[in-house]
């Protein structure tokens, strides 16, 4: 018996160390195929990409079999492109249409015969996981909302509200307003230009984008307090909303966000820190800077180069219309992303470790978030050493654990406040 027992565990021993080299390998293609789309290398991306889906119990997932379809979909190879799309689609219940029908990525798909149809099946699939779906009427053009959890709104507790990445959609949202909306009113949307909102033929600038959101908010007979949830570039959304609207802020999580402590010269700082000289920084991020912004404007959808042409005035203006006034002082998380990409320098001649320049840099930023929660009472910054820019989707886990932990303190500071008047 003890021989049998000990053969299997031994057996037991090398299944699970062949499946945790198995999810390597695979993470290892995944990471490889990643590298070569940025580097615009599509063909062999995706052929690093079919290699990883081929390794033996690899837990592929729906965001790695949509991104090999834009490599495939970039190479030129429509049949293996549409073949990862429609299995998303028909057994991983794709929803993303607001997404999909606007990325870039697959433009060589449009004219196709089997486009429209795989469109149709996403919409159904959206229509069916966003049953609340409802639209909201501003300026003449409608705004696309989702609403969930209105039987958790008795008045008093905060509504999080859900403010997207650039150009991106809410629907990245979902397993997150899934978990919190059982508790607490959930209210996401989408900015003008992007999924089925309309075009306003407006600037998105951060003081219009948050007196619409105030807007919708309050037609919606959603009142504060609101805790805020952004993704990278709608940090700056949420931080002037917390600047111009203090009192009506419960809390304030900024995943990965665009860095609105940076301040001029800042930018330079980490490759200053790297040995280079201001002749190098100049001669590399001078007129290739100003080529490849002419060159985004020219190729990009406009809901995208609105979006980046308020980036730059933003950083022009050292983020001024953010935080011109102090983060109140409620609970407010920042979360960084901590996993590198190769994608750091590969519009720029400069050579150097890219690595050691990312980490010099995110070692800079979380110094500037930290001198922001230091005067707060429930301040908190959450680094994902293995976590993508899209923490959301690496790790919603984390995310709803912040939120919650956001409203429990949120709670403890009215306490706190009502005792000691």
């Amino acid at each position: 018996m003890k021989t049998t027992a000990f053969m299997l565990a031994i057996l037991m021993t090398t299944v699970s160390l062949f499946g945790q080299n198995n999810n390597r390998n695979y993470d290892v293609l995944i990471t490889k195929a990643d590298s070569l789309y940025r580097k615009a290398d599509y063909k062999k991306s995706a052929l690093a990409f079919s290699d990883a889906f081929k390794v033996p119990d690899a837990k592929i997932t729906m965001n790695h079999r949509y991104n090999a379809a834009c490599s495939y979909a970039l190479a030129n190879n429509a049949d293996s492109a549409f073949a990862n799309l429609n299995y998303i689609a028909t057994f991983m219940n794709y929803t993303r249409y607001s997404h999909i029908i606007s990325d870039p990525d697959l433009k060589s798909l449009y004219a196709d015969g089997r486009w429209n149809p795989l469109m149709e099946l996403v919409k159904i699939n959206k229509d069916k996981a966003y049953a609340k779906l409802d639209f909201i009427t501003l300026n003449g053009f409608k705004v696309e909302v989702y609403v969930a959890g209105m039987k958790n709104n008795p008045g008093d507790k905060p509504i999080i509200v859900f403010e997207n990445g650039m150009a991106d959609s809410y629907d990245r949202w979902k397993p997150i307003i899934d978990e919190v909306s059982k508790t607490n009113t959930v209210f996401a949307y989408n900015r003008p230009r992007i999924g089925e909102s309309e075009d306003d033929h407006l600037s998105p600038t951060t003081g219009y984008i948050v007196g619409n959101l105030r807007k919708m908010l309050i037609e919606r007979g959603l009142k504060p307090p609101y805790l805020l949830v952004s993704h990278s570039f709608g940090g700056a959304y949420i931080r002037t909303f917390a600047s111009q609207y203090p009192n009506e802020i419960a809390g304030l999580i900024f995943i990965d966000p665009v860095d609105f402590t940076k301040k001029a010269g800042m930018g330079e700082q980490p490759y200053l820190e790297m040995g280079f000289t201001r002749h190098q920084i100049d001669s590399a991020f001078g007129k290739p800077n100003e080529m490849f912004l002419e060159k985004l404007y020219a190729e990009m959808p406009k809901y995208y180069v609105e979006e980046v042409k308020i980036s730059v005035q933003l950083t022009q203006t050292e983020f001024n219309e953010c935080d011109r006034n102090p983060l109140p002082d409620v609970p407010v998380h920042f979360i960084m992303a901590g996993g590198y990409s190769e994608s750091g320098g590969d519009h720029s001649p400069l050579i150097c470790d890219w690595e050691k320049l990312f980490r010099v840099s995110e070692n800079l930023k979380m110094k500037r978030y930290l001198q922001l929660l230091y005067p707060l009472k429930y301040g908190k910054l959450f680094y994902c050493s293995k976590s993508s820019h899209f923490i959301q989707t690496d790790d919603p886990d984390l995310v709803i654990s912040s939120i919650k932990l956001a409203l429990a303190d949120y709670e403890k500071l009215q306490r706190e406040n009502k005792t000691s008047r």
